[in-house]
């Protein structure tokens, strides 16, 4: 994710909107929720967050909180409606891997199953 990626005035209008109240002179959610989105997009860590995005432990504790009260899900309900999902260019990887019969199955590797 890049600064072309991050949410443009629209989206972060409605999704100031979704998120609680952090005060007057609290920090920018847009800021936070791009830094959010930054972090989860590839798996990256924390401490890599670029500066642009605030502190990464105020992400990381917003995250924490908005998870724990639904706030989260409510936005990344916002956000796949409204943007594109990525496309995969190799169409293989798409295809769902076909049902194996229950003798195809290594019993070493696959105690738990019945």
């Amino acid at each position: 994710m890049n600064e072309s990626d991050d949410l443009d005035d629209e989206e972060g209008a409605v999704i100031r909107a979704l998120l609680p109240r952090c005060g007057p002179g609290g920090p920018d959610c847009r800021a936070i929720v791009n830094g959010i989105l930054w972090q989860q997009g590839g798996g990256r860590r924390w401490h890599d967050l670029p500066t642009r995005y605030g502190p990464w432990h105020r992400c990381a504790e917003r995250l924490r909180l908005w998870q724990t009260d639904g706030t989260w899900q409510n936005v990344l309900t916002y956000l796949a409606s409204g943007r594109p999902l990525p496309r995969h260019t190799d169409r293989d990887h798409d295809r769902p891997e076909p049902p194996r019969a229950r003798e195809a199955i290594d019993d070493w590797n696959s105690p738990w199953l019945p």
